[in-house]
């Protein structure tokens, strides 16, 4: 019955639209012991207020950079750490739930979060302690996740229900969840817009794929946008931006460029027949920490497979890092040591590589690593 109820359920997984294709054969054999975790339930309460977001760290003031890895077939978040300019090494393994893959830390660095995709959860990890806290029991198939520019508040998109979760954190109590009416992919919120919440729609046969949700006036606004797969702002947050298919066997170079307030399309760009972009880093997800540089935006690139060097206010790709590996995921930044770090799934590594070079200087093994994000350690 056990073995019937899995291919059940990895049936019903096959026809979600996804930016991150799932292999049966990746998926963990033996789930690892977990220590009883909590699980909460969603309630129906009064929404709470749009939070006002607090300032970020002004200066890295860190001696160790802490790294969280979502390795996806061993039900575990994998735990590395470099000094400034120093090699990065692993330091521990932290049980989750099943499927890790999506990650967020908050601004303010108390917090780790992962999605744990087959396991219908989320973990919230101590960064400090290096431990599971608490297990949140969200919808069907958590994908997209984010903290709100204020630390105050969790997000968990859901790829298998038609609501946004909210979670008030610290006391990790279900907030009203904000209901969209259709599954949805990813998340994206930015410290110079707090109040709109960015979401992609999948699973669905509806127009307009790329939605926006006013949390002030609790609205849902919706771009005129087909053929959407994750969506980001620039550095410097004056365009958002998105890629398209998702599909790991479907690539497409097209990436769309839109007006933050206008809510409009502006452009649609090519970045040529050898890229298929996927992901970038993104505030309130992958790290306390961003390049420096607000004129380059990174790209992980499944075709190259590399991570692309955009110049986005010229539309054009500057630089290309190669030997990466197959299925370049997501970055963070490590402002000290002034590298990137990039997860490869297939071939399970963390690539780190150099700013300035644009070099890989060192691969340290995660196996399907995924979702990555960074904390700096005092």
């Amino acid at each position: 019955m056990a073995l019937a109820r899995r291919l059940v359920w990895l049936a019903g997984l096959a026809l979600v639209v996804s930016s991150c294709a799932i292999d049966a054969a990746e998926l963990p054999a033996t789930p690892t012991p977990t220590a009883s975790p909590t699980d909460i339930a969603v309630p129906s309460v009064t929404p709470a207020p749009a939070a006002t977001p607090a300032p970020g760290p002004a200066a890295p003031a860190y001696s160790t950079l802490r790294v969280f890895v979502a390795s996806e077939n061993t039900e575990q978040v994998w735990v590395l750490e470099g000094a400034p300019k120093g090699k990065f090494a692993l330091v521990g393994k932290i049980p989750v739930g099943k499927l890790p893959h999506q990650m967020a830390v908050s601004p303010d660095g108390k917090y780790v979060a992962v999605n744990n995709r087959l396991g219908d959860s989320t973990s919230i990890i101590d960064p400090i302690a290096m431990k599971e806290i608490v297990r949140i029991k969200v919808g069907k198939q958590p994908h997209g996740i984010t903290f709100s520019p204020d630390s105050k508040t969790l997000f968990v998109a859901h790829e298998r229900d038609n609501f946004i979760m909210r979670i008030e954190v610290g006391t990790w109590k279900p907030l009203s969840p904000i209901v969209v009416g259709t599954p949805q992919h990813v998340l994206t919120i930015g410290s110079k817009r707090p109040n709109l919440l960015l979401y992609t729609v999948t699973n669905s046969s509806e127009p307009d794929h790329l939605r926006a949700y006013d949390l002030e006036k609790n609205q849902i606004i919706k771009f005129k946008v087909q053929d959407v797969h994750d969506a980001y702002y620039t550095p410097d947050q004056s365009e958002i931006w998105s890629s398209s298919s998702g599909f790991i066997d479907k690539p497409s170079d097209r990436m769309v460029i839109y007006d933050p307030d206008t809510f409009t399309v502006k452009e649609e760009i090519r970045l040529g027949p050898d890229h298929y972009p996927f992901h970038t880093t993104k505030e309130n997800q992958d790290g306390m920490y961003f390049m420096p540089d607000k004129s380059l935006m990174v790209l992980s690139d499944h075709k190259g497979p590399s991570l692309l060097w955009v110049d986005y206010k010229n539309r054009k790709i500057v630089a290309e890092t190669k030997g990466i590996g197959a299925q370049p995921f997501h970055t963070t930044y490590d402002p000290l040591g002034e590298r990137i770090l990039l997860t490869t799934n297939v071939d399970g590594m963390v690539n780190i590589i150099d700013v300035n070079t644009k070099l890989v200087v060192q691969k340290v093994p995660v196996p399907a690593a995924h979702g990555i994000a960074a904390v700096g350690i005092p």
